[in-house]
């Protein structure tokens, strides 16, 4: 990907849009340009057609609808291919080269992604594949559900802009359930088309993004606003909360809380900087998916393959992984033997004293025996909290196999552990549970790690807190699996009389590092192994001071994380 473009080049990218739009008295909100880091002229047709033939500020509102959505850029990805096809086909007689100028860009897709799939294997990129190989005359080599959501993508060129985004706005709620409205408080920068959800723009970002064979840059961020209705996530998803309750439970496991638990505990946890989030907490697998559309059972192959990804990379490495989790093991064992060390007690059973036996005779104390005890490990429970969001995409089987070796030494040590995983979607921070304290079977079911949506860290943390008080153990140890980078589509605010914030970089990390020192406060030690990439390890400072380190290998795991355990057991 080029890193920069030339002056030359962005000059060149506004002629385009200006001449195809027959109009030069706008400042163009998209600029394309090819990987060589040239306008692309195809693209910046296409956009400079829309201004001409519609009323671009519908479509923008359109576009911001969609912004709110958790595939936001493979919704507008469709969107884009529907305006393509309406495009080339109202211009094929005043442009007869713009159809001949498509094909020679349907042509360089299929020749990039074509023979080996796409590079992130999207489900829009198997779209758009299908899409160009329609344009090219050739076989589509698609399911029946694609061809059908296709054929509904050929938008007629008579249609008006009215027309044309309600046809938009009816296919999006048929086909994906979604409603592209506007919301003045949840404005974000556009997501590109055939842009990667991990590459999705931050506030302010004017960085080059993929789209389909080249780039695309926005050169103006969008405003937001301060306004966040109290049904904000019912209108965002345009279903009750009833149904997005039953959605959360199909896609993820039924609830463990009845409905009368979960308002509770929402009520106490989904306030201040977490107000008009919800729970969901899950040990997952209970409810039945009913798959809509190809979309979703997409989605759903690659979790299963994903699945048995995690568990073959483990048992491919399996010599070390044991290893690991012997060493691991002994670093422990040998940590409660130092720290929780032997003491004594008086009792009325042991070893007796005899310089105490009078207290018997004339006060009743039968407490005149010694017996030596030791500190019970079993007073100590540990959990271990996964970050599961799609940030984590490309770690996964490294994270479930770190998750794993944790939990299986901890087992053979029999102190209590819990594992979970933790995500956000649609204004749900859901929770899976793998294994409970005292599952000890069950540390298999941690390979079912898989990743979805976005991350909300300080209500992930706060509800986890909130568990382990719940714990008999007096102590409680809180292991967290992060790349410390929240995210999420609910904003917030500090204060009542201050704009709603976007829950992402410093807000985010800031809201974590509090609800970390709640807990830490609570009495609860809380550790972090760093699974992200060397721009956050300042983050992760931040969150977790000095408790946090980063594994790179399974052979640093019992050093690593047997240190972080020691110095937590020598405070108890």
């Amino acid at each position: 990907m080029t890193a920069e473009i030339s002056d030359l080049q962005k000059k060149r990218a506004y002629n385009q849009i200006w001449n195809a739009a027959a109009n030069y008295g706008f400042l163009p909100d998209f600029r394309f340009y090819t990987p060589e880091g040239k306008a692309d002229v195809y693209w910046n047709t296409i956009i400079g057609l829309a201004r001409r033939h519609y009323d671009y500020d519908q479509l923008k509102k359109l576009f911001r609808g969609l912004e709110q959505e958790e595939e936001a850029g493979e919704y507008e990805n469709l969107v884009w291919l529907g305006l393509e096809n309406a495009l080339v086909a109202r211009e094929r007689d005043m442009r007869p080269v713009l159809p001949e100028m498509q094909k020679a860009y349907a042509r360089q897709f299929l020749e990039r992604f074509g023979k080996n799939g796409t590079e992130d294997d999207r489900f829009f990129e198997f779209l758009a594949l299908a899409h160009y190989r329609r344009v090219l005359g050739l076989e589509q080599k698609a399911s029946r559900y694609d061809r059908n959501l296709l054929d509904e993508l050929e938008f007629s060129p008579e249609l008006d802009t009215e027309e044309l985004v309600r046809e938009i706005r009816r296919l999006l709620e048929k086909w994906f359930r979604i409603r592209a409205e506007e919301k003045r408080h949840e404005h974000r920068l556009p997501n590109l088309p055939f842009l990667p959800h991990s590459e999705k723009r931050k506030r302010g970002d004017g960085k080059l993004r993929r789209f389909g064979t080249g780039l695309a840059e926005h050169p103006h961020p969008t405003d937001g606003g301060d306004e966040l209705p109290q049904d904000w996530i019912e209108r965002k998803s345009g279903l009750t909360e009833e149904e997005l309750r039953a959605f959360m439970a199909e896609k993820f496991g039924r609830s463990l809380l009845n409905e009368k638990q979960m308002a509770e505990l929402e009520k106490k946890l989904c306030s201040g900087n977490h107000k008009n989030c919800r729970l969901h907490i899950t040990k997952g697998g209970a409810a039945e998916m009913h798959i809509r559309n190809a979309f979703e059972a997409l989605q759903k192959e690659r979790e299963e393959a994903q699945i048995a990804h995690n568990r073959a990379v483990f048992h491919q490495n399996e010599a070390s992984n044991r290893i690991a989790i012997q060493k691991l093991t002994e670093k422990i064992q040998n940590s409660v033997l130092l720290y929780l060390w032997p003491y004594t007690v008086r009792s009325e059973s042991g070893e007796l004293e005899g310089g105490r036996i009078w207290r018997a005779l004339n006060l009743d104390d039968r407490n005149v025996f010694r017996r030596t005890e030791n500190a019970d490990a079993g007073d100590v429970s540990v959990d271990i909290l996964l970050d599961a969001s799609t940030s984590q995409k490309g770690r996964l089987e490294s994270i479930s196999g770190q998750a794993f070796c944790i939990a299986e030494a901890l087992t053979r040590c029999r102190i209590p552990c819990r594992v979970m995983s933790f995500c956000s979607m649609t204004g749900y921070t859901v929770l899976r549970i793998f294994r409970d304290y005292h599952e000890e079977t069950k540390n298999s079911s941690i390979f079912e790690y898989v990743s979805n949506g976005c991350n909300r860290d300080g209500l992930a943390v706060r509800t986890v807190h909130h568990l382990m008080n719940e714990s008999s153990c007096e102590h409680r140890l809180l292991i967290v699996l992060s790349d410390v980078k929240p995210q999420d589509i609910v904003r917030f605010r500090e204060r009542a009389d201050e704009e709603y914030l976007p829950y992402e970089q410093d807000y985010g990390i800031r809201d974590t590092a509090f609800e970390v020192r709640r807990a830490r406060a609570d009495g609860i030690a809380v550790i972090c192994v760093f699974t992200g990439d060397d721009d956050d390890l300042p983050a992760a400072r931040t969150v977790y001071g000095r408790d946090f380190a980063r594994i790179r290998s399974i052979d640093q795991l019992a050093d690593t994380v047997g240190l972080l355990i020691q110095n937590q057991i020598k405070i108890i």
